[in-house]
């Protein structure tokens, strides 16, 4: 099957300024999905994992390298091109939320079916925010709501766009077991449905139930496990973690 996403020996690197030497955070990876998969991201704290991510989507400018999206090199997209990638295209969950603060929860969900001048959908909302156990007034701001809450008004902006191409950073992270085994079955159902889904996670259990995953280690791919178990992850993990000498 063609790929939706593709990355060629892409680097990134950060100048911390002084005199300090620039900081390779990525360094020359190759990584492709098709429409259908699901992969997730393991490593150590401090891997990459988060940067490439943001550079998958076009984020994060690379240092080195091409990242192409249906064929098409993100480099070569202007601003406004790369916004409408984003609107039309794909879905970014964020691990920090990244919601608006001046705007309620509903405002928030279906702000980006606004700037793509889709049809708002509230019934369709309502339905997604009671399956995924929100229990706030969609009329709150952000500021009112749990760490939690915030996490799932930032996935049901994700969800609602139906995107081909999802980037989930940590989208579990803070929530409850019932509600991380929710949110996951949601993301293997936008998979199924023909979506390509990159997820970053801690969680192994999780990994485990993915199509593909993928070890980082110092900005590298360690090890890619295509047939990934809780146990052959755990070990992977395991080697990823021990410092070198």
């Amino acid at each position: 099957m063609t790929a939706i996403i593709e990355a060629h020996r892409i680097s990134k690197t950060i100048a911390p300024g002084g005199q300090a030497a620039p900081l390779p955070i990525l360094r020359g990876i190759e990584f492709t999905a098709a429409p259908g998969e699901f992969v997730s991201i393991l490593g150590p704290s401090g891997s990459g994992k988060t940067t490439l991510l943001r550079c998958l989507s076009g984020l994060t400018a690379l240092t080195a390298g091409t990242i192409l999206i249906n064929g098409q090199p993100l480099s070569a997209l202007s601003a406004k091109q790369l916004a409408l990638l984003r609107r039309t295209t794909l879905s970014y969950i964020f691990q920090s939320y990244n919601l608006l603060p001046a705007l309620s929860v509903l405002e928030n969900i279906v702000l980006p079916l606004r700037l793509s001048h889709h049809p708002i959908n509230v019934q369709a909302v309502q339905r997604l925010m009671a399956e995924l156990r929100f229990k706030a007034d969609l009329h709150q701001r952000p500021a009112a709501l749990s760490g939690g809450e915030q996490q799932k008004v930032a996935i049901a902006r994700a969800l609602m766009t139906k995107a081909k191409l999802i980037f989930a950073d940590e989208p579990t992270g803070a929530l409850d077991s019932l509600s991380r085994a929710i949110i996951f079955d949601k993301l293997r159902a936008l998979a199924v449905s023909g979506a390509c889904v990159v997820m970053v996670t801690h969680d192994i259990a999780q990994a485990a139930k993915t199509d593909r995953t993928l070890i980082l280690r110092d900005g590298r791919i360690a090890a890619i496990d295509t047939r990934p178990t809780e146990r052959r992850l755990f070990e992977a993990m395991q080697s990823a973690e021990q410092v070198r000498p």
